[in-house]
């Protein structure tokens, strides 16, 4: 990579909770995160880059098909829904900056080890807010129910930004061990790893997110799977997390609670209610991009009264698709999403050639592998978790989504090593 335009990437990646950090220049908004995406545009056009149009088609033309469908999906709800300023905002922030820092990145993108260096970012940049977060937590700084949110507005978003970087520290551990096989001498540096991947479990486990914990095993299995490294022990080990997080919350009012009248799990039920109502009445074109609190409270008179006012997103990825880009922007995701899923299962199922991971193997293929499933197993999470929360519909959120689903997409055909 250019020397410039390498530090901003991996800058930007460090820094994806800085999009918090919110000011304006000649009276537009704006905020750090996207400052730095925009540097890092200037930085790539004054090298002068020779793109190849034809072999960006012919390499991305799923992905530019999707994207289409979705920028016309969120285009006309805005326009027919006439929420100019919000609707503009949101395109231009969750899906417009992240897409362009993208098409950056595997433009930069020169072998295996940039983006495995890219995901490494990122899980260091989860160990900064965890820690963060755990001074929090030290100085009993926590919502009204005793939950950890940091400096985020909820702790479903805290755990949510957290999420990712479990399955690129279980690498990372796995790397690690692989290492350790081949080199038995102790190193103190031998637990920085787990201490550190232990610090971001912890910090989710605090936000009581049973979405997250949930959705984070799920993926885990489901990877292990497809990847054909599953065990009894894993599934054992993965049983036992679940069942002893959960054994901690005996006494906690949110799970006691969580099929009574006025639970969170019925507070969503009732979003969902008033969102399928939404659909019905805006089937192909949705609500409008950043509209849903004001067409939810318009809407409180179809239902008995809300357990929950400020609802800014319908606590669902794909009902906040639909509603907020139209039939033709969800479309887009789906289309988006089943073909990225096809093609990186083949990958991990040709790198492999059917056989399991074994954490003393460190060939290009079991590399190659295992990165892929870390990428799988961070999109699958976030599908799953999207069944009860909106993990996209924010800066960051959209950052790590849009980086992960470009730069896993031709992953295999990059050399493992070159020198930048």
């Amino acid at each position: 990579m250019n020397k410039l335009t390498k530090i901003l990437i991996f800058t930007t990646v460090f820094l994806i909770p800085s999009y918090l950090i919110r000011f304006s220049i000649f009276g537009i908004p704006t905020n750090v995160l996207e400052v730095l995406i925009y540097s890092i545009f200037v930085s790539y056009l004054f090298e002068r880059p020779n793109i190849n149009w034809k072999e960006l088609y012919e390499n991305y033309k799923i992905h530019i098909f999707s994207i289409t469908l979705i920028f016309i999906g969120l285009f006309l709800s805005t326009l027919i829904n006439q929420n100019y300023r919000e609707g503009f905002g949101i395109i231009k922030g969750w899906f417009f900056d992240p897409i362009l820092f993208s098409f950056v990145l595997i433009h930069k993108i020169k072998d295996q080890k940039d983006i495995e260096n890219i995901l490494k970012t990122l899980y260091f940049s989860a160990l900064a807010v965890g820690i963060i977060a755990f001074e929090y937590l030290f100085y009993g700084h926590l919502t009204y129910d005793g939950r950890l949110q940091a400096f985020y507005t909820s702790p479903n978003y805290l755990a949510m930004f957290l999420s990712p970087s479990v399955f690129v520290g279980l690498y990372l551990l796995k790397i690690q061990n692989s290492k350790l096989i081949q080199n038995s001498k102790f190193k103190i540096q031998n637990f920085t790893i787990p201490v550190t991947l232990l610090l971001i479990v912890f910090a989710i486990y605090f936000t009581y997110s049973y979405a997250a914990w949930i959705s984070i095993v799920l993926s885990l299995i489901i990877v292990a799977l497809i990847t054909k490294n599953i065990s009894k022990r894993l599934l054992l080990i993965s049983f036992l997390i679940i069942f002893f997080a959960f054994l901690t919350q005996a006494n906690n009012p949110k799970l006691k609670d969580i099929f009574s009248e006025r639970s969170s799990l019925s507070s969503r039920m009732m979003i969902w209610k008033s969102s399928t109502l939404m659909i019905k009445n805006n089937f192909i074109f949705g609500i409008g991009p950043g509209n849903f609190q004001n067409k939810y409270l318009e809407y409180q008179k179809y239902f008995p009264p809300y357990l929950e006012w400020a609802v800014p997103e319908p606590h669902n990825l794909y009902l906040a698709f639909w509603l907020q880009s139209g039939v033709i922007g969800l479309i887009g995701l789906i289309v988006l999403i089943y073909f990225w899923l096809k093609k990186t299962i083949k990958e991990i199922f040709s790198n492999q050639k059917n056989s399991p991971l074994r954490l003393d193997e460190t060939s290009p293929r079991i590399e190659t592998s295992a990165i892929l499933a870390v990428s799988l197993g961070i999109i699958i999470y976030i599908l799953l978790h999207g069944f009860f929360d909106t993990t996209y519909w924010k800066n960051d959120l959209a950052l790590i989504f849009w980086m992960i689903i470009f730069s896993a997409k031709n992953f295999d055909k990059l050399p493992a090593q070159k020198s930048c």
